[in-house]
Order: structure tokens, then C-alpha cells, then sequence
């Protein structure tokens, strides 16, 4: 993605999240398994608060998620800190756009936002239609070419879970605010 394509995207990024109905949603750029991408979401207070509260800091990295786990035995089944809505990835082209989001398909929606051209274009709408993605136009008021496809509820797994504490990390620094540290993983 060139630094212009980029400037574009977050000059439009208001709109793009009203033409999805993320309103409000904070976008966060995290690296969320193996790719950065833009991440729409909501921290959740109540589980936040009670983090801070008790000095639970973010555990966005496997191993410390393994090692949370194996002292708080309870953690993977609180309740998520972050409710993601869906990943955004601003790209020159379709398939730059595809790769990015294909494996996000179980943790949120998926949203490409590239080029009108490229958005209107066959292959896009069949692609998107068959696999799920929301296709968002960067040049135009009428921005939402196709909405993407709603993700259903998933089991709760130690992968989806990190994901969600990859996120929260990314909320946290991204607000500025700081990061519990009392963590007493023995």
C-alpha cells in the first residue's frame, strides 16, 4: 500500500465505517495473527475496568497467553475485552485485499476498500458474494458496492482469544493509556 493510498483510505475512513453501520467503532491497525490490518471495534468498559482493577494486563503474544491461562484458569472464559466488528484493508488491488483479510473469516467481518474501478469490477462481485467480503469504494460518496457477509457466532478458542487480546493490546496503546503491569504469573 502506497503512503498516498493510505492518506486516502484514512481521509474516508469516517464514511466507510457509516457506510458499514460501525458508527462509533474504533479502528485500530494491529498485527492480528500473521497480517497488520485495520481492526473496527468496541472495548468493552465493564471487562476493562475490572482488568485495571485487578492488574491484568493484555496478553497479546501466544506464550503469555498460555502462561494467564495456566494461572488464572478462568481467563479464556471471561468475557472478551474488545467486540470486533470487522477488519478493513485498504489496498490498490483485489487480490492484495483478499490476502490480507482471508484469515480473519472467523473472527469478524471482512471489508476490502480499494479503487472504484477495482470495486465495481466482475471478478470482485464474485468473489466477494462467494466468499463473504465487503467491498467498499474509495472514491465515492455511494461507497458500499457490497456489504459483507455477517460472521456467526464462533466457539470460544485460545486462538480467538488471542486475537481479542492482540486487539485490546492495540486499543490500549493506541488511547495511550497504560498498561496494567501487576501480573503474578509464577
Amino acid at each position: 500500500m502506497t503512503t498516498r493510498m493510505l492518506a486516502e483510505a484514512v481521509a474516508v475512513l469516517p464514511q466507510v465505517l457509516e457506510a458499514l453501520g460501525w458508527q462509533g467503532r474504533r479502528v485500530v491497525q494491529a498485527r492480528a495473527l500473521s497480517s497488520r490490518r485495520w481492526v473496527a471495534c468496541e472495548l468493552n468498559e465493564a471487562e476493562h475496568e475490572t482488568r485495571l482493577r485487578e492488574g491484568l494486563p493484555p496478553a497479546a503474544d501466544a506464550f503469555l497467553l498460555h502462561c494467564v491461562a495456566h494461572r488464572y484458569p478462568d481467563f479464556l472464559s471471561r468475557p472478551a475485552p474488545v467486540h470486533i466488528e470487522g477488519a478493513i484493508a485498504p489496498r490498490r488491488t483485489w487480490a492484495a485485499a483478499r490476502n490480507n483479510l482471508g484469515g480473519f473469516v472467523s473472527f469478524g467481518a471482512r471489508v476490502a476498500l480499494v479503487p472504484t474501478v477495482v470495486a465495481r469490477s466482475l471478478p470482485v462481485a464474485v468473489d466477494a458474494v462467494y466468499y463473504g467480503f465487503g467491498v467498499v469504494a474509495l472514491e465515492e460518496p455511494d461507497r458500499l458496492v457490497h456489504p459483507p457477509e455477517p460472521v456467526p457466532a464462533q466457539e470460544r478458542t485460545w486462538v480467538r482469544r488471542l486475537v481479542e487480546e492482540v486487539i485490546y493490546d492495540a486499543v490500549l496503546r493506541q488511547a495511550g493509556q497504560a498498561l496494567p503491569v501487576a501480573l503474578g504469573v509464577a
